[in-house]
């Protein structure tokens, strides 16, 4: 159920950011909290271990107004990706609205891209929800060995959801996939 949770003046809608390790996700989310009109964000919580992973996720609460007399509200977090994480990503995936698949574009990322999506649908069936919708985000389309979108396309979205390239460390398309995302939830909560 969408936005199921939250009081009788509020819906809370979860996004959920997931792919490879090392694809992106926290640097989406901080490019993202970066970029937003502060009045409608709270803070970044993101802890990093040393090597600059997050070892459970990040958070970050979005305002976006209100909807039918409620206000509502955005809670992004971040999955973690690394194989062997599953009971952590499982559990924030929980209740999940939506879904930001951020892809590393690099070639040599492909097979950890497919990985990580396969671990992801693995997840969703065992925790038996309702299908959430889902973006596609190609990052770090910068470096020299980034694969053709096509390529990304026909490998990691063959259904053909919706799909947008970014540089999340320059905080370059990273606000179009959650803009996408949002607004299929706000059409299902209308």
């Amino acid at each position: 159920m969408i936005g199921g949770r939250g009081s009788s003046e509020e819906i809370d809608c979860r996004i959920v950011y997931v792919g490879p390790p090392g694809g992106g996700k926290s640097t989406t989310l901080r490019a993202v909290h970066d970029l937003l009109d502060p009045t409608a964000r709270g803070g970044l919580l993101a802890p990093t271990r040393a090597d600059g992973s997050t070892p459970f996720m990040d958070l970050l609460s979005v305002q976006l107004g209100e909807l039918s007399g409620r206000r509502l509200r955005l809670q992004l977090m971040t999955a973690p990706g690394e194989p062997g994480r599953d009971a952590v990503r499982r559990t924030i995936l929980t209740g999940a609205d939506g879904l930001v698949f951020v892809a590393d574009s690099a070639a040599p990322r492909l097979r950890a891209n497919e990985e990580a999506l396969a671990a992801l649908r693995l997840d969703l069936d065992a925790l038996d929800q309702d299908p959430v919708p889902i973006v596609f985000q190609y990052n770090k389309r910068d470096l020299p060995e980034a694969l053709p979108l096509e390529e990304l396309e026909r490998v990691l979205n063959p259904a053909g959801q919706p799909f947008f390239a970014s540089i999340a460390e320059r905080g370059e398309g990273v606000v179009d996939p959650l803009t996408e995302v949002s607004e299929r939830l706000i059409r299902a909560l209308a």
